[in-house]
């Protein structure tokens, strides 16, 4: 299976009544299209829920197969650190994993 290549201006689901939210900083040397390809560990924008404080959210996990800057890459599905996943974006076509 394969899945999508994460850019930074991508969203992620959000949680709970938390907004979905962009990638925010990606690679500095790996780009597509003019657009820094995010890796695990890279940040989304803060979000909250309504009435509540904001937090920071980070990629979680990436492709250990498939490394960018020595940090996994990150695609389609890979979690967020406070819940949520990311979803498919502007990777361009771009997959990693079988066909």
């Amino acid at each position: 299976m394969s899945r999508q290549v994460m850019l930074v201006g991508d969203k992620d689901t959000g949680h709970g009544s938390c907004p979905p939210t962009a990638i925010t900083s990606g690679s500095p040397t790996v780009q597509i299209n003019g657009r820094a390809v995010a890796r695990q560990g890279d940040p989304l924008a803060p979000h909250r829920k309504p009435k509540g404080s904001t937090h920071g959210r980070h990629i979680a996990s990436g492709e250990p197969t498939c490394l960018v800057d020595g940090r996994p890459i990150a695609l389609t599905g890979h979690p967020v650190n406070c819940g949520g996943s990311l979803v498919a974006g502007a990777g361009q076509g771009v997959t990693v994993g079988s066909v």
